[in-house]
């Protein structure tokens, strides 16, 4: 006779997600010595040395089935049966299925700012290796012996929302913008008919705004630009060729998108960063998910925004970006849970 599938003691019975416009981000945890038969995002896995558990990160766009379907690959859910004790949610989406996932699960619902807060106090606290970096054609870590405090996050889903950080208690909400990652997947399905995201990154790839958009050296034409180079290839007008050019491929077009998104992004970023004398300003979000297209883009806009001022301010990013909220929610999770436990 068959034994019975059962639930491993190895797993932390708590589920973390940010379930965002379009995405729901999941954060989980298992002993050292527990096979995930998932696939998870193994370039994110945390290894905490003070911590006989390892930390676990997996994406997907929102849906309940996915959701639940993910759960059972885990473990999780065995023969229609969940071992979830709680459920911490937070994100937009977390509203829309708070009723589906509460049959799974008791649920403490984390406001999406706090998650963020309680995400980099997560981060900070354990000083893990790899996590901050610059970009510049490439990756290069930073080696952080100090507190990542003060800095301002620019925290990029569909939407924008930019929040400073003075510690790892106090933070507020600065401003915002509705140009993010949702108006650059609707411009481009509008311009292309794809509506995956992952897909519309790989042709920035092969892409060039240069056909599309009308850059400073264009339209200087050799005179001196704002930062004195006459060669300089920066976005002088988004899209200010498409009169002049019919037949654009959609590559181009699509590379263009992303170029208007991260500008506007970065110079509004930068005009923060000056306003509240903070030069640490990290970007994070699911827009981003370390995809080397998006990181140069806004690399060289703030670079950029940031020479015009005479100023020498580089934009930091993460490592887990994307999953900060989730990473917050499981902080405040395996709080609680060490405490009851003890």
């Amino acid at each position: 006779m068959q034994n019975k599938p059962s639930f491993s003691q190895s797993l932390i019975p708590l589920v973390c997600l940010d379930i965002g416009g379009t995405l729901t981000k999941m954060t989980f945890a298992a002993k050292k010595d527990f096979i995930i038969n998932c696939q998870t995002k193994q370039e994110l896995k945390i290894q905490n040395e003070n911590e006989d558990y390892e930390i676990h990160f997996l994406s997907h766009p929102n849906s309940l089935d996915v959701l639940i379907q993910h759960l059972e690959e885990i473990g999780f859910i065995v023969d229609g049966k969940s071992h979830i004790q709680t459920f911490y949610i937070t994100g937009g989406g977390s509203f829309k299925y708070y009723d589906q996932i509460s049959n799974y699960g008791n649920i403490v619902r984390i406001n999406e700012f706090d998650a963020l807060k309680f995400g980099f106090k997560l981060l900070d606290s354990i000083k893990y290796k790899n996590t901050y970096f610059t970009f510049n054609n490439g990756i290069e870590y930073l080696q952080l012996t100090a507190s990542i405090y003060p800095f301002i996050l620019v925290n990029i889903g569909s939407g924008v929302s930019i929040l400073k950080f003075d510690n790892d208690e106090q933070f507020a909400r600065i401003s915002g913008t509705c140009l993010g990652g949702g108006m650059f997947l609707g411009l481009s399905h509008l311009f292309t008919g794809i509506n995956d995201f992952d897909e519309l990154l790989k042709m920035t790839k092969k892409g060039s705004n240069a056909a599309t958009d009308l850059l400073i050296d264009e339209v200087h034409l050799g005179f001196q630009s704002p930062t004195r180079d006459k060669n300089e290839k920066h976005v002088a007008v988004s899209m200010g060729k498409l009169k002049q050019n019919s037949n654009l491929n959609q590559s181009d077009l699509v590379k263009s998108l992303l170029y208007m998104t991260t500008y506007n992004i970065s110079q509004i970023a930068f005009l923060h960063s000056k306003l509240h004398n903070i030069e640490r300003v990290f970007f994070s979000g699911h827009f981003i998910r370390n995809h080397e297209e998006t990181l140069q883009c806004i690399s060289e806009a703030f670079s950029y925004f940031s020479k015009l001022d005479q100023q020498n301010r580089h934009p930091y990013f993460i490592k887990h970006d994307g999953f900060i909220g989730s990473l917050g929610s499981f902080w405040n999770g395996i709080q609680t849970y060490k405490q009851n436990n003890h």
